[in-house]
């Protein structure tokens, strides 16, 4: 057998459970020397690594399995910008370097939610993690009037949390999710 194709073989043997790769190349830390930053889909969810020229070291997050069957990172503004769509839904994480941490923190999240057949459940939660302004526009389905009805407008100042990709998971994006639970009206809960 080929000497060459034998490392390859075995890379496609041992990756069998990676669906997709999608990358993108910053200067996350603003040294003027690129970055990486791969976002790997598996079967279950998927992982994000990624390189910083200033501490020559490679970081992975923990596994997400809270995932959507579509994932993908980009650059928006000096902006990472993590997006996960379910069927139903939408998830994004936006993330930047911050020079006091030495990390990639994440400064927002928005949550877009489509509701079922009739839109029950639908509307937006953005939840900025620079300022802690919480504020979302939900919907509700009044089976009596037999329409969709719009939740008065919930805002809320949070004290400040600090995430950051090393220790972004599936527990911080429960965190996240419960952002503004206590604020719905009985009715909703």
């Amino acid at each position: 057998m080929n000497k060459q194709l034998l490392p390859l073989l075995m890379g496609l043997f041992f990756s069998s459970s990676i669906v997709a790769q999608t990358s993108i190349s910053y200067y996350f830390d603003n040294d003027k020397k690129l970055d990486k930053m791969i976002l790997t889909e598996k079967d279950q969810g998927y992982i994000i690594t990624y390189t910083l020229t200033t501490q020559k070291k490679t970081f992975t997050s923990k596994p997400i399995t809270i995932a959507g069957q579509s994932n993908s990172i980009k650059m928006s503004k000096n902006v990472i910008v993590l997006s996960s769509q379910f069927m139903r839904g939408e998830n994004t994480f936006k993330f930047r370097y911050d020079e006091k941490l030495k990390q990639i923190k994440l400064i927002g999240f928005d949550n877009n939610q489509y509701g079922g057949a009739t839109n029950d459940g639908s509307g937006l939660s953005s939840y900025n993690l620079i300022t802690g302004q919480y504020e979302a526009n939900w919907n509700h389905f009044d089976e009596k009037k037999n329409e969709l009805v719009p939740v008065p407008k919930l805002s809320k100042k949070y004290p400040i949390k600090n995430y950051t990709l090393n220790n972004f998971s599936d527990d911080v994006i429960d965190k996240l999710y419960n952002v503004g639970y206590e604020l719905l009206p009985a009715y909703l809960k």
